[in-house]
């Protein structure tokens, strides 16, 4: 079977946006500066795995972009006066309605850029940048201490703006330089404060695909060598560089996005749910198993013996998964596989897979 090309997907996913970019005036203010991390919301539900016939999303939602304003407005105005900007560094904008009530508020990123290294920025720019505020519609600003801990990230001109009823979300995607891994947060506006809307960590691409959003864990696990005697999941010899895609819903009650819940389900079960035969694609396998989420999604984890690649006695194993989704015609279909492996639980690694734990 011919692997598939993960990095591929991310930049489909994006394509086919019109940039689009309007003037927009406000008046000057001086704030507070606060600084802070957006608000992540803590709230768990314990929902039950279901089977449903058809699931329909929502289309009540308008996908869009916002672009950098690359001249000092209000915004970066009142940011340039709280904090230190030296020569190297300028400040750039991305003015937005964030919760949709008529004002305008804006993200403000320090991005680095001088005449000697630099070209000038342009609209077609991607930024080396270091910090970020928000700047709500008083005039107070947030400094965003999620956005880039690690370091100087590079972020694009455009930023997605996504609204849903009566909320909108600015995803700030960002890439991480130094071989760092990629990283996504989504902003929105709740109760009246500059608010993380997942409970997930920075770390890994975040796109909006029909409806959904869809976050790209990244992890090494094409390959596990066990490591003296410890479980696999503990190992430091993995090898690899996975992107491992979880759909996320909005969960209405609180407007923030949340992972499906999902559980380990047996072959037999997952033979009876979807009417398929899996002998095939587990005819080589030395282990496998089954994970099936509440967005009609079963994931199937294999496992194969293979030659180590660190220790030369040792054991070793390759992984590969399947996902299959139920489609509208009742009929369960997946795409080729991906390497890597997937979890039930991608952030507090609860649930894990026996097998990794031996």
């Amino acid at each position: 079977m011919k692997k598939r090309n993960i990095r591929i997907l991310f930049f489909c996913t994006i394509m086919g946006i019109y940039l689009c970019s309007c003037e927009k005036n406000t008046e000057a203010v001086k704030g507070e500066v606060k600084e802070d991390s957006a608000e992540i919301s803590t709230e768990t539900e314990d929902a039950e795995v279901e089977i449903i016939p058809e699931v329909e999303k929502s289309t009540d939602y308008i996908d869009d972009v916002v672009t950098a304003d690359l001249n000092p407005n209000d915004y970066t105005h009142i940011v340039s006066m709280a904090n230190d900007i030296t020569g190297e560094y300028t400040l750039v904008s991305y003015v937005v309605d964030l919760d949709n009530d008529g004002t305008d508020e804006a993200f403000v990123l320090e991005v680095y850029w001088n005449e000697t290294n630099n070209s000038p920025l342009t609209e077609d720019s991607t930024f080396e940048a270091t910090r970020l505020w928000f700047v709500d519609e008083k005039g107070d600003a947030t400094n965003l201490t999620d956005f880039a801990k690690d370091g100087p990230v590079s972020v694009h001109e455009t930023l997605r703006l996504v609204t849903i009823g009566d909320n909108s979300y600015v995803f700030v995607s960002a890439y991480g330089q130094m071989a760092a891994y990629d990283q996504t947060v989504i902003y929105t506006e709740k109760y009246n404060a500059i608010t993380n809307a997942t409970d997930l960590p920075c770390y890994g691409s975040k796109y909006f695909v029909d409806g959904d959003v869809v976050w790209y864990k990244e992890m090494y696990g094409m390959q596990i060598d066990r490591e003296d005697d410890l479980p696999l999941i503990d190992s430091g010899l993995t090898m690899g560089h996975c992107f491992i895609p979880y759909h996320l819903y909005l969960d209405d009650s609180d407007n923030t996005f949340k992972l499906y819940g999902a559980k380990e389900i047996s072959l037999e079960e997952a033979e009876e749910i979807t009417g398929l035969d899996f002998s095939d694609i587990l005819s080589d396998a030395t282990e496998y198993e089954f994970i099936l989420r509440d967005n009609n999604q079963l994931d199937v984890n294999i496992a194969t013996a293979c030659e180590p690649s660190f220790n030369d006695d040792g054991e070793s194993y390759e992984f590969i998964c399947y996902s299959y989704f139920l489609q509208d015609n009742g009929q369960w279909e997946s795409d080729d596989y991906i390497e890597g492996y997937y979890l039930i639980d991608p952030v507090e690694f609860t649930n894990v897979w026996d097998f990794l734990q031996e």
